[in-house]
């Protein structure tokens, strides 16, 4: 038993110095291409996120299993729960979606530079009066053809449940309609993510609490800890899509996601 600990907590620092140097190597490279791509509107810059996310996920020990409905018409918006800041990375690994991201994940070390690079919105969870600003850049990528990936609750929880949903930011569908009225209809796509088993075995409440990152928790010492529990199994479940429509109500719309979301979730760790 001593010699499997001491196995894995080897493999943890060979990944730590691999996760190092690809970290280095995006930044050196990969940044540059990616403002050269996006600047000049080539296909490249869809390739290189999600090349970097799954490069990322491997190198953390991340297995990431996607199911479900499949993904409602554009334009599109989908509305996840939030566990931990590897989240970011499991849905980018899926394709190339605009995240609404807190403003202090542009401070990040390495991560941060990724975040501003891929043009993720951040919002300033400590002003309201932020929220139009965010909502009308929400829209106008929804309508430039990007997917928007919402964190309904706002913040990240402690894997254990759903957290209510913030109404504020599903505005941007009913903005969106009203600035392009040759659009009948956003779609709000449900989703749940959850972290269910490690090195093999299924996680209970405690074991998911560990994986989480939420309240105070540092960012170092928790990717270190994802890194010593590799491999870590993450399965992402899409349920069927909403239609925001002129007539709906951005809270009912609201409602009914989180409650599609918690039941996902639920179904999750039950399995």
């Amino acid at each position: 038993m001593c010699h499997l600990s001491r196995l894995s907590g080897g493999m943890a620092y060979v990944r730590t110095f691999f996760l190092l140097l690809a970290l280095c190597g995006f930044y050196v490279i990969g940044v540059p291409v990616q403002r050269l791509a996006r600047r000049r509107g080539w296909a490249l810059a869809r390739l290189i996120p999600p090349f970097f996310a799954r490069t990322i996920c491997v190198l953390l020990g991340l297995r990431i299993r996607f199911e479900g409905e499949d993904l409602g018409p554009k334009p599109r918006m989908i509305v996840s729960n939030h566990v931990s800041w590897s989240d970011i990375l499991v849905y980018a690994s899926l394709e190339t979606p605009c995240f609404v991201a807190k403003s202090e994940v542009a401070e990040w070390p390495l991560l941060g530079t990724f975040a501003r690079v891929q043009d993720t919105i951040f919002v300033r969870r400590d002003n309201r009066a932020d929220v139009p600003r965010v909502n009308a850049a929400m829209a106008e990528k929804m309508m430039q053809g990007e997917d928007i990936l919402l964190f309904g609750e706002g913040t990240s929880s402690d894997g254990e449940g759903v957290l209510s949903f913030k109404p504020s930011h599903f505005a941007a569908a009913r903005d969106l309609l009203r600035l392009y009225p040759a659009v009948t209809s956003v779609t709000v796509q449900p989703a749940a993510i959850a972290y269910t088993s490690a090195k093999g075995k299924k996680l209970d409440a405690a074991g998911r609490r560990r994986l989480a990152w939420f309240g105070d928790a540092e960012l170092a010492p928790h990717i270190w800890l994802l890194l010593k529990s590799a491999p870590v199994e993450c399965v992402v479940h899409f349920g069927a899509p909403l239609a925001f429509c002129a007539e709906s109500e951005r809270k009912a719309i609201a409602l009914e996601t989180e409650r599609r979301v918690r039941e996902l979730a639920e179904a999750q760790l039950a399995f």
